[in-house]
């Protein structure tokens, strides 16, 4: 099937960003953020229970999840998230209406 081409382009499409379980509230939050994302293409999940982040952390690395977005309480305040780009360690915070377009630029 593959020398033929016989499989679908998107089919190694894998999870881009994994939104950190914070919490129910923070969930919910992060549940309208992960629809916006996923209407403009973007492969996203939440971690599936409120866990330590160190978990959260081996479980994205394990997936081989290239970014992280957390939300706490101070982040849903000020609407706003840290994104984490495992690779390189690097994490910015930056507004939740910015997030589609740093995953498209990424």
């Amino acid at each position: 099937m593959t020398e033929l081409n016989l499989f679908p382009a998107d089919l190694d499409m894998s999870t881009k960003a994994l939104f950190f379980n914070m919490g129910e509230n923070e969930s919910l939050f992060t549940l309208t953020c992960m629809k916006e994302l996923r209407k403009n293409g973007i492969a996203c999940e939440v971690f599936h229970e409120p866990q330590k982040i160190d978990k959260q952390f081996r479980y994205a690395e394990r997936k081989k999840i290239p970014y992280v977005v957390i939300i706490g309480s101070r982040e849903m305040e000020e609407k706003s998230c840290v994104v984490k780009t495992l690779k390189s360690g690097e994490q910015i915070t930056i507004p939740v209406s910015s997030l589609v377009n740093f995953f498209n630029q990424s």
